[in-house]
């Protein structure tokens, strides 16, 4: 069997690394007054107090992580619930993310050297 070509190497490097960063859900419930940057990412600016609950979930290694203010606690209790709904329902998409990504990964290295005979380089 020949060697993988640089695109084959390269699309199932981006898989790998998309199948990494589906190992982390990152979860966050706040108050605060929020902006969008150029690139379209949810920002916080950094001249309010911001208030509430951030939670980072790894499958790998069983790690959960919550960080939560006190005010927020105590001042939004339907919140925090909400907040556990989310870490809980988090916890579910993560595991269906990394099976569909195992998924395309096999079918993908199923299909890329029928794409190669198809499409041989020049």
């Amino acid at each position: 069997m020949a060697a993988n070509t640089k695109k084959e190497t390269s699309l199932l490097d981006k898989l790998v690394n998309s199948a990494n960063d589906l190992t982390t859900l990152n979860i966050e419930t706040v108050m605060c007054k929020l902006e969008v940057d150029n690139q379209g990412k949810v920002i916080y600016p950094k001249s309010q107090e911001v208030q509430g609950i951030v939670s980072r979930i790894d499958l790998i290694d069983g790690d959960v992580k919550t960080h939560v203010t006190e005010p927020f606690y105590k001042k939004y209790p339907e919140l925090v619930q909400f907040h556990q709904s989310r870490e809980a329902k988090g916890s579910e998409i993560i595991e269906s993310n990394i099976e569909t990504i195992g998924t395309i990964v096999d079918t993908l290295k199923g299909i890329l050297p029928a794409l190669k005979d198809l499409f041989p380089e020049e």
